[in-house]
């Protein structure tokens, strides 16, 4: 009876991430804080841990969560194309600016 619990605990915890994402997903400034966090953050300190980016843009640990997931999940599936016709660096961009 002891084993049973254990492997139970493997899909609850599958079953609340996905129930995490799909309420991070919902959230209307989701993709905007993604953004954000990809083109600027992610730039200035790349291994930033989710309670200090929640606190840093004042956001929850869930969406901080999700978002660096994905972030990184993106990172190791695809090669992002550097688009040279900006004038204005990422860097130099505020949160509004990705709404």
């Amino acid at each position: 009876m002891t084993s049973a619990p254990h492997s139970r605990s493997f899909s609850d915890k599958d079953e609340l991430w996905r129930i995490l994402v799909e309420t991070v997903h919902a959230m209307p400034m989701y993709n905007n804080h993604k953004r954000y966090v990809s083109e600027v953050m992610m730039k200035d300190k790349p291994d930033i841990s989710p309670r200090e980016l929640a606190v840093m843009i004042n956001i929850t640990r869930g969406e901080a969560m999700v978002i660096l997931e994905e972030i990184t999940d993106e990172k190791r599936g695809s090669v992002k194309v550097v688009d040279q016709q900006r004038t204005i660096t990422q860097a130099d961009r505020k949160l509004f600016d990705f709404s």
